[in-house]
């Protein structure tokens, strides 16, 4: 009957003249499950607004595979079967969506869409042709977390995950997240794989001691990477009760459980404080969001109205809800009532629906997504961030058009009430596996001391002060054992290529050979190889050895300004003094020059009498003063250091004399020499320790030792004496410490090293080194330095500007004085033009 209330008669009215077409639809769903439940509500709520709008009608056929012992693809096959449906949903995994399209191969083109939280293509069989995923591929989950784990610098994590029938390929699944950990210097140190939660008969149990196991470890980052919301919610509940949601621990959620934390009770949430993860942004603010909202609390309380979840729907819902609207727009659009148009019609579909744009590519969703960053704190959780594959993290929404700087993700309330960032690693745990790292037990110049000291093994050094300095700014604390070792500095690197050390830490040169075995460091000391010869005395500079104090231009100008100042007082002192004046004007041009010699070493006889030649001298004297004072230590030192001279010029020398040189026997040195500096192997002799240099030199064993730059230091500043550089420097990488090969601690311990050298500790641990042998590093360079009048500039500056003054104060007055003179001159000469031009001019009038 027609009724005349309301829009809702009117409409069923219309529907009742425009029939449509009945879209058949199967759907196997796990119903035990919260995702489950959700969809199933969403579609039906979906079926009747699609009718009520449009008067399209749906048949959908759902069924339960919670409630039957067959086989989901069982279920699915006897729906495709007996329904005819038109279009299949359910939550299979990839390789079930496979064997349906091989078993009914009538209706290949029937779309199947897969409701699974995230998708994945297979690894070795393609899919199906006519399969389309309604999630985002697995990979931009994994950067997403990745970024998370990058951004706090965390190297190692632990991953939980639950086995499930969606998720069959866990090895591929581990090797994308692999993958994107290793971009940012992270692994995948453990994993644990609970069996599904169905099948365990003592759950809490089996997490228990899988979460003992992970307690007694050294790693404290916990990813829980996919599982069902029954384990995630045991998961939590039990870690709390066993303290690992406290301080020091890290956990992070990924979005297949995170888009549900607002489906679950307070006491879940209670159990889950500081955990931080990231979840599917959805804009939920339109009208048809709100409706939709409404009808499924309503329908979800009716249904479950003993479930202690929360009725909020989730982004699982809101897809199932848009798959059915979307599905019914690709039928009304086909011209053909057949599977096949549908599908091309589903592939192309462009449809804005509550969870987004449902648009697919490659058979997935192909708008990328963005993801909500969220923190757990209180009764529910709160945003720090977003973050895109494109634009990173981000404060807001990103677009095209904006310019996205990179934020802070913080405050950051962390397990336990923690602010500051958890290292990620515990030192103390009872299981925890402290690195081998191997020291050299022999080295020649003992930048590594290795003693016993009441039966325990003592180990000290240069280098291991710096290796204590870089551990401080390591992001996480880093448990290790130092081993001695007794070999050549190749050994030990090779060592760690075969697994017996993890790291080396010692005076270990970085070259090019020991990257086939090992990773190494930023260098925190340059270093190449100096060639060190005893001294001999130079006789050739002797006779000038006194120039060498100054550069020329400093003795150009001290002799320049002795000649200016003796002039100015000269010249204030001609018109008072009689002893400066008399005489040719040679004579004169004598005494300006003897005076001013004479100033320089205090001697001058004669004694100034006017105030202005006393006020320019004096600043002279103190000017003359200092570089005397300068000029009689300079050439002392001259005279007892810059006289001594290599004995051996350079290294063809010592090769054309075939003369024997010394290197450190555990050093490249040795080898560098053969291969490319080109000695002889019987004219090396191998040198144990650093104090067999000084005997072999003095008993004519060797004529000349090679080291590299450091060990020349060390030696040079130990036996100060007789000893110089020679010949020129040959560069190499310096100084590193080595690391496994992919191990993360090369990079880690590089910034290390790079912020212990900014803020000036290793440069202040070796001037300490140095500084507790006898002779001081300034030894080490022989070579004489001129001293220029740099700083002097201000003494030279003041005595020069006050002479200045005075030769003006003279000059000036007799410049007047001239003037004047010659105005008198000029204005008399005018005159007397005059009377000239007035006589003449009465002359020729008297004539005419």
């Amino acid at each position: 009957m027609l009724s005349t209330k309301g829009g809702a008669s009117v409409r069923r009215y219309n529907c009742s003249v425009h029939r449509n077409a009945v879209t058949s639809i199967g759907a196997v769903i796990d119903g035990s499950a919260r995702v489950g439940k959700e969809q199933i509500i969403a579609m039906k709520i979906a079926v009747r607004d699609i009718y009520r709008d449009s008067c399209s009608q749906i048949a959908l056929h759902v069924r339960d595979s919670s409630e039957s012992s067959v086989h989901a693809t069982a279920i699915a096959s006897k729906i495709i079967s007996d329904k005819r449906v038109e279009v299949l949903l359910g939550t299979f995994s990839l390789s079930e969506a496979v064997f349906l399209s091989e078993i009914h191969k009538n209706f290949l083109g029937t779309p199947i869409v897969l409701l699974t939280p995230t998708a994945m293509s297979p690894p070795l069989v393609p899919p199906p042709s006519n399969l389309l995923q309604l999630s985002h591929n697995f990979s931009i989950h994994m950067q997403c977390l990745s970024a998370i784990i990058g951004y706090f610098r965390w190297r190692k994590v632990t991953v939980i995950y639950e086995r499930s029938n969606l998720f069959p390929m866990d090895s591929a699944l581990l090797a994308v997240l692999s993958d994107s950990l290793r971009s940012i210097d992270a692994i995948i140190e453990h994993q644990v794989a609970f069996p599904p939660i169905s099948s365990l008969s003592d759950p809490e149990k089996t997490i228990e001691q899988e979460l003992d196991k992970l307690r007694s470890g050294g790693n404290r980052v916990f990813v829980l990477l996919h599982s069902s919301l029954q384990l995630a919610t045991c998961l939590f509940q039990k870690a709390s009760e066993m303290g690992m949601i406290e301080k020091g621990f890290v956990w992070i959620i990924s979005d297949e459980i995170a888009s549900l934390l607002d489906s679950v009770d307070s006491s879940v949430i209670a159990s889950m404080q500081g955990v931080v993860g990231y979840k599917t942004n959805i804009l939920d603010i339109s009208k048809s969001y709100k409706d939709f909202e409404v009808k499924f609390k309503q329908r979800y309380i009716a249904k479950f109205p003993y479930d202690h979840g929360n009725p909020n729907p989730t982004l699982f819902a809101l897809r199932a809800y848009d798959i059915i609207h979307a599905i019914s727009k690709g039928k009304n659009a086909a011209t053909k009532s057949n599977s096949k148009e549908l599908f091309l019609n589903l592939l192309l579909s462009n449809f804005e629906g509550l969870s987004g744009n449902v648009r697919f590519r490659n058979g997935e969703l192909g708008k990328l997504p963005n993801f909500q960053i969220i923190n757990v704190v209180g009764k529910s959780y709160r945003v720090l961030a977003f973050w895109s594959s494109e634009f990173g993290f981000s404060k807001k929404l990103p677009s095209q058009n904006d310019h996205v700087m990179l934020v802070e993700l913080g405050p950051i309330y962390w397990p336990g009430g923690e602010q500051e960032v958890p290292t990620g690693w515990n030192i103390t745990a009872t299981n925890a596996k402290p690195l081998r790292i191997g020291v050299p037990a022999s080295g020649a110049f003992h930048l590594v001391n290795v003693s016993i000291v009441d039966n325990r093994t003592s180990i000290t050094g240069f280098v291991i002060d710096v290796f204590n300095a870089s551990l401080k700014y390591l992001p996480y604390n880093l448990p290790f054992e130092l081993v001695p070792f007794s070999g050549k500095y190749d050994e030990m690197v090779h060592q760690i290529h075969q697994g017996v050390f993890d790291a080396a830490v010692g005076d270990i040169l970085i070259v090019e050979e020991r990257y086939h075995w090992a990773d190494f460091s930023q260098p925190f000391v340059k270093s190449g190889m100096n060639m060190i010869v005893t001294v001999k005395e130079d006789k050739t500079k002797e006779m000038w050895i006194f120039t060498m104090v100054f550069e020329k231009k400093m003795w150009v100008l001290v002799l320049s300004m002795g000649l200016f100042i003796g002039f100015v007082v000269w010249l204030v002192e001609r018109r008072r003094n009689p002893e400066f004046v008399g005489g040719s004007v040679l004579q004169q041009l004598g005494t300006v020059f003897w005076y001013s010699f004479t100033l320089l070493f205090f001697a001058q006889k004669e004694s100034p009498r006017s105030n202005l030649s006393k006020m320019v001298l004096v600043p002279w004297y103190f000017l003359v003063l200092m570089l005397t004072i300068y000029f009689q230590a300079a050439l002392t030192s001259l005279m007892t250091v810059s006289q001594l001279l290599p004995s051996v010029k350079d290294v063809e020398s010592l090769r054309r004399e075939n003369a024997v040189v010394g290197c450190n026997r555990n050093s490249f040195v040795c080898t560098y020499l053969v291969d490319v500096l080109h000695f002889k192997p019987e004219n090396i002799k191998q040198m144990p320790s650093v104090e067999d240099y000084p005997l072999a030199f003095e008993n004519g064993e060797i004529k000349a030792a090679f080291f590299v730059t450091l060990h020349a230091k060390v030696f040079l500043t130990k036996y100060c004496r007789g000893y110089t550089l020679a010949g020129p420097t040959y560069n190499f990488g310096g100084f590193g410490f080595a690391f496994h090969k992919g191990s993360v601690l090369s990079s880690d311990m590089s910034q290390a090293i790079l912020k212990a050298t900014e803020r000036g500790e290793i440069e202040g641990l070796q001037q300490d080194m140095f500084a507790r042998y006898k002779c001081s590093t300034s030894t080490i360079n022989n070579s004489t330095t001129f001293v220029g009048p740099k700083p002097f500039y201000g003494l030279f500056c003041i005595s020069g500007c006050i002479a200045v003054v005075a030769l003006l104060v003279i000059v000036i007055p007799s410049v007047e004085q001239q003037w004047q003179l010659l105005s008198v001159v000029k204005e008399t000469m005018i005159r007397s033009s005059s009377w000239v031009s007035m006589m003449v001019s009465r002359h020729r009038t008297g004539f005419r």
